[in-house]
């Protein structure tokens, strides 16, 4: 029985990855078995989309995480937010802080449905994310269906004052419904204490931790108390990094605080990782779905990165660069 059931599988596998192999926009991981498939963490089952987004169907709030820089993530984001169609009432966006949420509007007021002058409106160059012509798509898919785009990140002062005053230094009303001045369980915090520090290739100092934990947890309360004030008797979409939809300590945490009888489902798009061989998989969402990947594998950012942070080292320093 088990080997035909891992024939099947295997079989199922191949056929998903033949359909989507044409479509990708990164072609890293395009042969592998798991590239486009999708996983229903709770079951351990491949399925299809049409299965998934019935599954979201029945959601409140749905959750589709990302690598940033990756544009088949954004292009699938789009495409899901498209199918949910009239269900949802607005689609909150990690990348725009909340006092960016008044030009949004009158961009769209005066250029309604505008979404490519959209990113100069809210100053999309000076943010830092990945260029907006990757976000473009979602917020498109978000217009044609009618939904709000609604920004979701703390502005700069808040952030200020989490690491000046700690939960202090937030909105208290903000703080108290999602349950942020609540210690988390100490597993829990080392656990996300050392995904951070690995997330920054271990060059953070030990002593900034806390404070860039503290900040990753108002973030995520923000996000949840947006996704929750907006939906009404509709549905609410957040697009952010996939980091911010685990199920353990991202968004779902502060919305099972705040709102504990709302139906959350969490999807996150992540690149294929050459050791995926078969079920079951150990991740913190309800879907995963397997996409190719932007960068060949083996390709080790934490090298690119401490190349980078060198040749800012040196610029600052006035010596001469390679690049």
């Amino acid at each position: 029985m088990a080997v035909t059931r891992l024939a099947a599988l295997t079989l199922l596998l191949l056929a998903v990855s033949a359909c989507q192999a044409a479509d990708w926009t990164h072609r890293h991981g395009a042969d592998h078995p798991f590239a486009g498939a999708i996983v229903d963490l709770r079951s351990q089952r491949v399925i299809d989309e049409a299965a998934l987004l019935a599954a979201l169907g029945n959601a409140d709030i749905v959750l589709l995480g990302e690598t940033h820089d990756n544009r088949d993530h954004h292009l699938l984001q789009a495409r899901l937010v498209g199918a949910m169609g009239s269900s949802v009432n607005g689609v909150v966006f990690e990348m725009i802080d909340t006092d960016r949420q008044q030009a949004v509007i009158e961009h769209l007021q005066e250029h309604p449905r505008d979404t490519a002058g959209l990113g100069a409106a809210i100053g999309w160059e000076e943010s830092g994310w990945p260029d907006w012509s990757m976000y473009e798509p979602i917020a498109a898919a978000t217009l044609a269906i009618d939904a709000q785009i609604v920004a979701g990140s703390l502005p700069r002062e808040a952030i200020q004052g989490l690491l000046a005053d700690g939960t202090k230094g937030l909105d208290p009303a903000l703080a108290e419904r999602t349950g942020l001045t609540e210690p988390l369980e100490p597993m829990l915090e080392a656990n996300m204490l050392a995904t951070i520090s690995e997330a920054h290739c271990g060059l953070t100092p030990a002593e900034r931790l806390p404070a860039m934990l503290l900040v990753q947890r108002g973030q995520d309360a923000m996000m949840a108390d947006r996704l929750a004030a907006i939906r009404g008797r509709d549905k609410s979409v957040l697009i952010a990094g996939s980091g911010h939809v685990r199920r353990d300590w991202g968004v779902p945490l502060y919305l099972r605080r705040s709102e504990p009888g709302l139906r959350v489902l969490s999807v996150a798009f992540v690149e294929i990782d050459p050791e995926l061989e078969a079920l079951p998989i150990d991740l913190p969402y309800d879907f995963v779905w397997f996409t190719t990947r932007r960068q060949p594998y083996g390709f080790d950012p934490c090298k690119a990165f401490r190349e980078q942070l060198q040749q800012i080292e040196a610029r600052a320093a006035g010596l001469p660069t390679l690049g």
